[in-house]
């Protein structure tokens, strides 16, 4: 009589995984009733096979308490500890860079935010390739959380190096046109699905946009120019500077619908000269959807009329004699009062 034949070693490695990954990784997860049960089924199944072939298994399973006891006996560094917050498929940042942990409701200029899927690191053989997870890109960082409720980040990365695109090769189902992928030479690649291609293209172009922004050299230009009025300190002198930026406004183009009434448009106008607080320079190009936004560049002053719409991120500006919304976010002090 034959013995059983025995298991090819990539077989018994391949078992030794799915056993790890059954028995420890998702004792950790938050599985509903049916997934324990079907995870306690798998388990007695591979309690079966290892019976069955012992020898093979025997010395695996040596290998592995060695391992095991080699790993428990040092104490914990500081940078394992620092890695905890991170998914259990997620490494930490490429370039060693690892932000505080933030909750996703104190994010700050955030420009873009919503739910996607998001490519495991490895993509695993049992499924759950993609993970659902709310992205937002918060000044030049990008963050991904379990929900918009999480107090902390399940990871991030900053944007600065990385490029994007839309990569159609990612799926092969309904989704494959709502994929887009972030990379970089020498740094980890991120793989996202939106909910539509329409969605997709808004995530690449916003983070096209940040990547640009941070390449652009022209702020320190615009700060050159603004220190050498700041060296002016004489009175008579600023007035007749701003007296100069009166004589450069055009007409407006086109009438825009207006919350604020004419006479005090002009209350305020007359009062300029000395509101420094409320002089405001473009961060960021910003076009204009509808007439009554204000389409500004970079660098471009605004000074702001009325905050009364601060609860929905707009105020109401004027810049060259036109009157519109425009994004806080969009926006910065242009003097450091």
């Amino acid at each position: 009589m034959h013995g059983a034949p025995a298991i090819p070693e990539e077989v018994c490695s391949l078992l030794a995984d799915v056993d790890t990954f059954i028995s420890q990784t998702l004792k950790g997860e938050n599985l509903s009733r049916k997934a324990k049960e079907k995870r306690e089924v798998l388990l007695k199944k591979i309690k079966d096979v290892k019976a069955s072939y012992p020898q093979e298994f025997q010395d695996k399973e040596l290998e592995d308490e060695e391992e095991s006891e080699g790993s428990f006996s040092s104490p914990p560094d500081s940078e394992s500890i620092a890695s905890d917050r991170y998914d259990k498929e997620d490494e930490a940042p490429s370039d060693g860079n690892q932000f505080p942990p933030i909750a996703a409701q104190d994010l700050q200029f955030v420009l873009k935010a919503g739910y996607l899927e998001k490519r495991r690191k490895d993509h695993s053989f049992l499924g759950f390739e993609w993970q659902k997870r709310w992205c937002a890109i918060s000044k030049t960082v990008f963050y991904y959380y379990g929900s918009d409720k999480d107090k902390q980040q399940k990871g991030e990365f900053a944007l600065e190096g990385y490029t994007i695109r839309m990569n159609n090769s990612l799926r092969k189902d309904a989704k494959k046109d709502c994929c887009f992928e972030i990379s970089a030479p020498d740094k980890r690649i991120y793989q996202f699905t939106a909910a539509t291609p329409k969605e997709a293209e808004e995530w690449v172009q916003q983070v096209k946009f940040v990547i640009q922004d941070m390449e652009s050299n022209t702020i320190p230009e615009e700060e050159e120019e603004y220190d050498d009025v700041g060296q002016v300190s004489s009175e008579p002198i600023d007035d007749s500077i701003y007296e100069e930026v009166k004589e450069e406004r055009v007409p407006p183009k086109a009438e825009v619908p207006r919350k604020l009434s004419q006479e005090e448009v002009t209350t305020v106008s007359e009062s300029k000269n000395t509101d420094y607080a409320n002089f405001y320079q473009g961060l960021w190009d910003c076009t204009g959807d509808v007439p009554d936004e204000l389409t500004f560049k970079r660098g471009d002053v605004i000074y702001i009329l009325s905050k009364e719409y601060n609860r929905f991120g707009w105020w109401v500006g004027e810049m060259k004699g036109t009157i519109g919304l425009v994004p806080k976010a969009y926006i910065m002090e242009m003097y450091d009062i």
